[in-house]
C-alpha cells in the first residue's frame, strides 16, 4: 500500500476524534479505535486496520506516545458483499403464490425487504391502512414505520378479509395467522415454518429476496441514509450495500 493509501484510509478515523474533542493522539484509547472501526463499512474497516495501526506503531517509535493503543486491536474476517439476482428472477414471483397471506408475505419482504423476524410478530394494530403504514416492532432498536405502497396496500387488504372470513372468531392479536395459530386460544405466533414454505413454493429464499431488494434500492442512490430510513438497517449494514453498488465511488477524506 503506498503512502497515500494509508493517509486516505486513516484520514476519516482521525477527523472523527477530532470532532469529538480528541486534541492529542495521546489521549486515543484502544476503545477509541475498536469503535472507530468498528463504525466502518467491512470494506473501509480492513483497508484502514493497517494504517491506524501503523501510525500508532510509528508514534510510539518516535517516542510521541508511550502506549501502542492498536496493538491489541484486530479486525474480524470481512463479511461477504451482496450481489444481485438475474433481472428477471422477481418476475413472477406474486403469480406464483396462490393464497392472499402467500402474496402479502411476499409483497413485505420483495418491496419492503422485511424479514421472518419483522413479519411473526406484526400485531393487527401495527396495520394503518387508511395511512397506508405498516409498523415494524424490533426489540431494542427503534420501531421501523413502512410507508406501504399500492400493490402491498392491495395486498394486505386482500389478507384481512381473507383472514376474517377464515377465522371469524379468532382472538390472536397478530396480523399473520395460520389454521393453527388461529385456532390456539393461548394466542400464539405463527410458526415461521409457514412464511419459509411460502418462499420454498416460490424458488427463492426471504432472505436472498431481501437483499435483492435492498441492493436494487442502493443501485438508484448513492445516499445510505436514504437505505436506512427506506428499510431500517443500521449504518454499517447500508454502507454494505452503498458499496457493493457502487464500488467505483470512493470519497476522497483528504478533499472532504
Amino acid at each position: 500500500m503506498t503512502i497515500y493509501g494509508y493517509v486516505w484510509n486513516v484520514v476519516p478515523t482521525l477527523k472523527r476524534w477530532a470532532n469529538s474533542g480528541i486534541t492529542d493522539v495521546k489521549e486515543v484509547t484502544t476503545d477509541d479505535i475498536t469503535t472507530a472501526l468498528a463504525d466502518l463499512p467491512p470494506v473501509r474497516r480492513h483497508a484502514a486496520h493497517a494504517p491506524v495501526r501503523s501510525l500508532f506503531r510509528a508514534l510510539r517509535r518516535e517516542r510521541k506516545i508511550f502506549r501502542d493503543p492498536a496493538r491489541s486491536v484486530s479486525v474480524p474476517q470481512a463479511v461477504k458483499l451482496p450481489t444481485p439476482l438475474p433481472s428477471d428472477t422477481l418476475k413472477g414471483l406474486l403469480s406464483k403464490t396462490g393464497d392472499a397471506r402467500s402474496k402479502f408475505v411476499v409483497a413485505l419482504v420483495a418491496v419492503h425487504a422485511l424479514t421472518h423476524a419483522d413479519m411473526l410478530p406484526l400485531l393487527l394494530e401495527d396495520l394503518d391502512r387508511a395511512r397506508g403504514r405498516l409498523r415494524v416492532r424490533r426489540p431494542q432498536r427503534r420501531d421501523h414505520i413502512v410507508y406501504l405502497d399500492e400493490i402491498t396496500a392491495a395486498l394486505a387488504t386482500a389478507w384481512i378479509r381473507e383472514r376474517h372470513r377464515r377465522w371469524p372468531r379468532t382472538t390472536s392479536p397478530y396480523l399473520l395467522v395460520s389454521r393453527v395459530s388461529a385456532a390456539d386460544e393461548t394466542n400464539p405466533i405463527m410458526s415461521d415454518e409457514v412464511t419459509k414454505a411460502v418462499f420454498e413454493r416460490v424458488g427463492i429464499t426471504a432472505g436472498k429476496l431481501r437483499e435483492d431488494r435492498i441492493y436494487d434500492e442502493a443501485r438508484h442512490t448513492d445516499d445510505a441514509v436514504h437505505l436506512m430510513r427506506t428499510f431500517g438497517l443500521a449504518t454499517s449494514t447500508a454502507m454494505k450495500y452503498i458499496t457493493a453498488a457502487h464500488p467505483d465511488k470512493r470519497p476522497d477524506p483528504i478533499q472532504a
